[in-house]
């Protein structure tokens, strides 16, 4: 399989957040045995796919089984381990700390942006001229990819993955596809990519090659608004 590196991608935390973000929780009261449920699915996605996931993605799920079994415990019984690999209170302590990195990370971006527009008519961002950041502002994140990506798989009816037709797919093809797919259009729906696939192979394949063009700055993911529709464009 091919590898993609996610090194440009998010963290354990990020993923948790999102979960959290998602699900519309607190994060003061994190209900451990759902997210923990929705993380592994997650992980267990990036890992289906070969993606080159960091060591920390599992560790935290380690610890969030650990946390999860601890909440499954009789009152006054405790786990046989002498000491937690996390505590909830440590965990929340984290996810809030970077949290308030984030948001600051992304206060600065937004005031980049404001100042720039002090000195131009409309700030385009390099290499998208005819981007509409006023309705698509946000750029999605690996993590709202994996989410349409799961829906996509769920969605596709399973006689249109006949499988037939033997086939082979590599990334490189994939990534040209869609590159000649946005020759002359401005933007494309990331679920119609996957509309004449046949294979759960092609799913697969055309999936990495839209993490790798994204990663190499070649095309651009964005949303209206958070979890909402997801839409490619091309970077000029």
């Amino acid at each position: 399989m091919y590898e993609v590196r996610l090194s440009v991608f998010e963290g354990p935390l990020d993923l948790l957040l999102y979960l959290i973000r998602k699900s519309e929780v607190d994060i003061y009261d994190i209900p451990v045995s759902e997210i923990t449920e929705q993380y592994l699915e997650y992980v267990n996605l990036m890992e289906m796919l070969d993606l080159d996931i960091a060591g920390e993605f599992l560790v935290m799920a380690a610890t969030l089984l650990q946390m999860k079994s601890e909440a499954m415990l009789p009152t006054g019984v405790t786990a046989e381990y002498d000491e937690p690999m996390m505590t909830r209170e440590e965990l929340v302590r984290q996810l809030l700390e970077y949290k308030r990195f984030k948001n600051a990370a992304m206060a600065l971006s937004q005031r980049e942006e404001m100042q720039s527009n002090l000195y131009a008519r409309s700030f385009v961002e390099p290499g998208l001229e005819d981007f509409d950041l006023k309705e698509f502002r946000i750029e999605a994140t690996l993590f709202d990819l994996l989410s349409a990506f799961r829906t996509v798989l769920k969605d596709i009816p399973a006689e249109q993955l006949t499988g037939v037709r033997e086939e082979t797919f590599t990334v490189q093809q994939k990534m040209q596809e869609i590159l000649r797919k946005l020759r002359n259009r401005k933007r494309i729906e990331f679920a119609s990519l996957f509309s004449a696939v046949s294979s759960k192979l092609e799913i697969i394949v055309t999936f990495l090659a839209i993490l790798e063009l994204i990663r190499t700055k070649r095309i651009i993911a964005r949303q209206a608004h958070v979890f909402s529709k997801i839409w490619i464009y091309r970077r000029r």
